[in-house]
């Protein structure tokens, strides 16, 4: 199954990914014909359902247009839904610590006396403390 990808878009579209066209279409029809009561679909499914099976070339096009929407709602919805967790669970931490007075960074102390605000470390640096720095 070849997938070339040319500025995100599919470009070679195999049988493979026309045969899963066919049978996302299909189960698309039997599910609206169940739960939406279209009985009319059944006759659409079993044509797919033939043209998937024997011929699967024939949905090449369609699959193009199916996997380009595919990737576009992946690109869209990606984005949408870490979206909605940053403000769903990010945004409202946030608030609870600037209500409660949190200061990890030390923000409010920093420069408020007549020193300077760096602190003198008394550290000799050995050999083994620069041999792995991170």
């Amino acid at each position: 199954m070849k997938t070339a990808k040319r500025g995100g878009m599919l470009q070679d579209n195999s049988k493979e990914q026309a045969k899963d066209t066919g049978l996302a279409i299909i189960l698309i029809c039997l599910l609206l014909m169940h739960f939406a009561q279209y009985d009319f679909l059944l006759l659409p499914a079993i044509v797919v359902l033939v043209v998937t099976m024997t011929c699967p070339g024939i949905l090449a096009p369609i699959a193009r247009m199916w996997f380009g929407f595919s990737y576009l709602l992946g690109s869209v919805m990606s984005k949408v839904l870490l979206g909605v967790i940053f403000f769903v669970v990010a945004t409202p931490i946030g608030l609870l610590r600037r209500v409660f007075g949190a200061d990890p960074m030390l923000m409010q102390s920093w420069k408020k006396g007549t020193q300077s605000v760096f602190k003198d470390r008394d550290h000799t640096f050995a050999k083994g403390d620069l041999e792995k720095p991170y």
